[in-house]
């Protein structure tokens, strides 16, 4: 998780901190003029602390609902669960307390709530002529098209609720990001590189997808299959056009380079004896 993402879990938990004191705060030991100061400081702590905001031309993904309404779902469940629990179970004994205590559960549906919230708030794709950088979470992939082990095409499809979920949570785990556009079918762009991992973007949300296949095609990787003969030369007439010359060829692993060497070592030696 990189920094943007903690500060943006910060901006949610101290409020909800602060907030479930005031309430109980004022319950059992603090004033009401306390109380309101500390909900005063969770508002103020929310709306200060610094948002992050995606670079110019970034594509982010599709929130339904919005971020905002996703911290209103987080805080009311927190405030309000979090809130009963503790106060049950510092005035009640027996099952009012064992009731009181599994309150803490509906409680902290809030952080996924939360977590929802910030993977849309620091998560975004940005294209540029030799490559693309995918963050996540705050935490940033700069990947080139030559380092691509191979790029597909697939179409994604999923129920309504099953669409939603997969688009607004995204993925779990650093080796594979997506960027989803919310619909039942959508045709993603699979990027598989051998280090950085698989990252999946819906095309639809992609504001130049011809330009992003023109600099893979001048990077010398090979387009995906799932374009048609035509739209390949289509691509490498308009890459001519723009840079000129055929495709670069792909960069040569390390091995084949050494051999590469050694042979000319080896030629020039045999031709001085």
């Amino acid at each position: 998780m990189g920094k943007t993402a903690k500060i943006e879990f910060i901006r949610r938990v101290l409020p909800l901190s602060l907030s479930v004191l005031a309430i109980v705060g004022g319950f059992f030991f603090m004033s009401i003029l306390s109380s309101l100061l500390c909900l005063v400081a969770a508002a103020g702590i929310y709306a200060a602390l610094p948002r992050p905001s995606a670079p110019s031309g970034a594509v982010k993904p599709v929130s339904r609902p919005s971020a905002s309404v996703l911290d209103g779902i987080g805080f009311a469940l927190g405030i309000v669960f979090f809130s009963l629990a503790f106060i049950g179970m510092g005035s009640t004994t027996g099952g009012l307390a064992l009731v009181s205590l599994l309150l803490l559960l509906p409680a902290l549906t809030s952080f996924v709530f939360f977590a929802v919230a910030v993977r849309q708030e620091t998560s975004w794709v940005r294209f540029f002529g030799n490559g693309f950088e995918f963050t996540q979470f705050g935490l940033r992939a700069r990947v080139p098209y030559e380092e691509l082990k191979q790029v597909d095409v697939r179409l994604w499809e999923a129920a309504g609720w099953v669409a939603w979920f997969q688009s607004t949570i995204g993925s779990i785990g650093h080796k594979k990001a997506v960027l989803l556009n919310g619909a039942e079918s959508t045709k993603t762009l699979v990027f598989k590189h051998p280090v950085s991992g698989t990252f999946t973007i819906s095309s639809e949300l992609i504001p130049d997808l011809q330009r992003i296949l023109i600099g893979m095609d001048r990077a010398g990787i090979e387009l995906p299959e799932g374009i048609s003969e035509w739209q390949r030369k289509k691509i490498r007439r308009r890459r001519e056009r723009m840079y000129g010359g055929p495709p670069k060829e792909p960069p040569q692993s390390e091995q084949v380079e050494v051999a590469r060497i050694a042979a000319l070592i080896e030629h020039a030696r045999r031709q001085t004896t």
